[in-house]
């Protein structure tokens, strides 16, 4: 579903240039959850955003279902991104002045009838636990478990055929950790495509297939369950 070829970026250190992402090619199928790891400052919140379309590489393509992303005006682009690539990230990204139900709508507001895509929020933050009586609250009244929750929710709201999740269980407990692991593997099993990066080891064996980011270099596939230190550059 997704190909990735020879993806570099460069960034200016001071006087020199750091290529924090070094000719990075790989292949995603639909319908598989791909975890990058490896220790903060290697370039995996940079991947995700290149990936996503979000960040202009040095070179590279990256082709969702045969669309090179980057060939694409940036109007065209951002349609693209925001009805087939869902986000979700470790601070959630919810708007603290609008309810939890305007949340979840906000994304597709100017582009659907307000009272179905009001119905589709609602029906999708049921679908992921979050009761009606808390509907009408601002953010700041819940917990962070809840606050992800919502985070995906929101994220659903245009049905993405693709999840690109950055670190989304890093500010959770191991409860609701596990609850949002769950409900990623269902999406998954349902057919959705899933990128994500983490630290957290038993987060990563939650995926298909694992790879390592290392001084700008994707390392070989690693089954689940194998062997690996998230801190090693090795």
């Amino acid at each position: 579903m997704i190909e990735i070829r020879d993806l570099s970026k460069t960034y200016n250190h001071f006087s020199d240039k750091v290529k924090i992402l070094n000719n990075i090619s790989l292949s995603i199928d639909k319908g598989q959850w791909c975890t990058i790891i490896g220790p903060s400052g290697t370039g995996k919140s940079t991947f995700l955003n290149c990936v996503a379309g979000l960040l202009q590489p040095d070179d590279g393509e990256i082709i969702y279902e045969g669309v090179n992303i980057y060939s694409l005006k940036d109007k065209v682009k951002s349609e693209y991104r925001r009805f087939n690539i869902g986000f979700i990230f470790q601070d959630f990204k919810l708007l603290p002045h609008y309810s939890v139900l305007d949340n979840v709508a906000l994304p597709l507001i100017y582009d659907e009838p307000k009272k179905p895509l009001y119905t589709k929020a609602k029906s999708l933050l049921e679908m992921v636990g979050i009761k009606e009586q808390i509907f009408n609250r601002l953010p700041e009244a819940l917990s962070g478990g809840e606050k992800q929750r919502i985070a995906i929710a929101r994220a659903l709201i245009a049905n993405p055929k693709v999840l690109i999740c950055d670190e989304p269980t890093g500010n959770l407990d191991i409860n609701n950790r596990n609850i949002i692991l769950d409900l990623l593997s269902e999406f998954k099993n349902s057919g959705k495509t899933i990128i994500m990066v983490t630290h957290d080891e038993e987060v990563a064996n939650r995926g298909d297939i694992i790879y390592k980011l290392s001084n700008g270099i994707l390392e070989e596939r690693m089954k689940k369950n194998d062997a690996f230190s998230l801190e090693s550059n090795n």
